[in-house]
């Protein structure tokens, strides 16, 4: 197999990975994701609470694409 092909795949894939990264999501799930970003300054201890906040407010955020 050539190098060439699997560089190609794998641009491939990273193309498609940046596409669905950078579309638009829910608001509920762009708060969520920042609430997770949050985490890498945050101690140990405050992870159980923000990971419970985060699922909450998913949840919530279905919730009002269900009700829409």
């Amino acid at each position: 197999m050539d190098d060439t092909s699997d560089e190609g795949a794998a641009a491939d894939v990273t193309s498609r990975a940046s596409v669905a990264i950078e579309a638009p999501a829910a608001p509920a799930a762009d708060r969520a994701r920042d609430r997770l970003r949050a985490l890498d300054d945050a101690p140990l201890e405050e992870h159980v609470e923000v990971y419970e906040d985060v699922h909450r407010q998913l949840q919530e955020g279905l919730a009002d694409l269900d009700e829409g």
